[in-house]
């Protein structure tokens, strides 16, 4: 095998451990030079394994005027290596230019994650200087260790795995095995275009560095491995911190920052970096993590403070802070439900899931809802309760409000509109994950039911 002929290394990096037999490679596809090499090489691939299953993904972003006619050619390209071909639009809203690359870049990823399954996993063509910008960038940025892992060669996704077997080439072996296999590619004019900085490096930054030190893309990439061997250290320390703050209510996540309080603000700031991960969401800045802590934990007692970012908000409630979305807060008034049954309800368009199970042959079991059967269960939201209700919860004294009770058991207030309630022919009997009411129910109860969240 010539030395320009990537396939036994392609080979190598790919086959060397997979996770689960059956594996689909959902290959991203724009068309350009490097994912017309990883194309040819799973092509070439499949002859020598011939149960691999493949699929290409191509994103139409329609930034360009030749963006129809890439589509085509990314088309055509897999007709003729008979692999599987997906093309999908997506739409920007444009900003600025600076802000075009990350929002495109983050459809684009979107797309591509929606088809994967556990046993999928999504290829992509980055190399070895794609690394080094990547670098260079987090350098630019200020960046501490999260940005100089640069890009990892595997990752889990929320479904199946990110991996990157073409993370040891350079760019140049990729031309060379182009040449080799005389292959044909495009070129999307936006990679001349410094305006961007990822470019600027490409065209200006990059060349200078290797003209004065020709091994600075595998030296960078050996630091990038290096970090990412920290990071793992540094992952493994936040995890059992924040196993040690984490609380769990009403099906919400909160750090006890009381717990936070103990260890240094190093180890606080990794904590709060994991849990952003932890959440699909990006890490936050330095600044933004000191003005979660001063602005945010550190606020006066009384107060409700929120740090808004991007479809989501950090906000303080007693000793407690919440990650929230945007779209997991917002009080929609819905209609109550009526149980048929059914072992999962999802309510308040998917916000609020319930799981139900019966509970047999046991008696005086705390947190289950004891009724007679054929009896009508409904759940509902504070909003469909009448104003004055009140209610006793078991164990306590004296009946209170809704509204009593709901401050009392230290609910968030964001929170106090997605609380379900459990009614049984009429009578409130629950709030779910909160309190039990006493029942005036007369009759020996022959069911027992569970409700919690999903």
């Amino acid at each position: 095998m010539r030395q320009d002929d990537l396939l036994e290394e392609f080979a190598k990096q790919l086959l060397s451990a997979p996770v689960t037999d059956n594996i689909d490679y959902h290959i991203a596809l724009s068309g350009g030079l490097d994912s017309v090499v990883l194309l040819h090489l799973f092509a070439r691939l499949r002859e020598i394994e011939p149960n691999l299953t493949l699929s290409a993904h191509h994103i139409n972003h329609g930034l360009s005027k030749n963006a129809q006619s890439w589509s085509d050619f990314c088309h055509d390209l897999c007709a003729n290596l008979v692999i599987d071909f997906t093309c999908s639009r997506v739409h920007l809203n444009k900003q600025t230019r600076t802000s075009l690359e990350a929002l495109a870049r983050e459809k684009r990823y979107a797309c591509l994650r929606e088809r994967l399954s556990a046993n999928s996993y999504l290829v992509t063509a980055h190399h070895q200087d794609d690394q080094l910008e990547t670098v260079l960038l987090a350098l630019k940025r200020g960046s501490g260790n999260t940005g100089l892992q640069g890009i990892r060669h595997k990752q889990k996704l929320k479904s199946g795995y990110l991996i990157r077997p073409l993370l040891n080439c350079s760019r140049a072996q990729l031309e060379d095995y182009a040449a080799l296999f005389q292959l044909d590619w495009i070129e999307d004019e936006s990679n001349d275009d410094q305006v961007f900085d990822r470019n600027f490096i490409r065209h200006t930054i990059s060349p200078l560095l290797k003209m004065r030190w020709p091994g600075i893309s595998k030296s960078v990439a050996r630091t990038a491995t290096i970090c990412q061997e920290q990071q793992q250290i540094l992952d493994e320390i936040a995890a059992q911190d924040f196993s040690t703050a984490v609380f769990c209510f009403l099906n919400q996540q909160a750090l006890n920052f009381e717990q936070l309080k103990k260890i240094s603000s190093g180890r606080r700031n990794n904590v709060l970096r994991f849990w952003f991960k932890e959440n699909e969401l990006d890490y936050p800045s330095a600044i933004q993590l000191q003005t979660i802590w001063t602005d945010v934990v550190l606020a006066k007692n009384d107060a409700l403070p929120v740090m808004q970012f991007k479809g989501y908000s950090i906000r303080r409630y007693r000793q407690h802070i919440y990650l929230l979305r945007d779209r997991d807060i917002a009080a929609d008034c819905c209609e109550s439900i009526v149980w048929q049954g059914e072992k999962k309800i999802s309510l308040a368009d998917g916000r609020v899931k319930l799981f139900f199970n019966h509970i047999e042959g046991e008696d005086n079991l705390s947190e289950v809802l004891k009724f007679q059967e054929n009896s009508k269960i409904e759940i509902c939201f504070r909003q469909q309760l009448p104003a004055q209700l009140t209610c006793k919860p078991i164990g306590r004294t004296g009946s209170r409000s809704i509204k009593k009770l709901l401050h009392e058991y230290h609910v968030p207030p964001w929170l106090r509109d997605l609380v379900p309630f459990i009614l049984i022919n009429g009578e409130l009997r629950l709030a779910v994950g909160l309190w039990q009411c006493q029942t005036l129910a007369s009759e020996a109860p022959s069911c027992n039911l569970r409700i919690s969240f999903a």
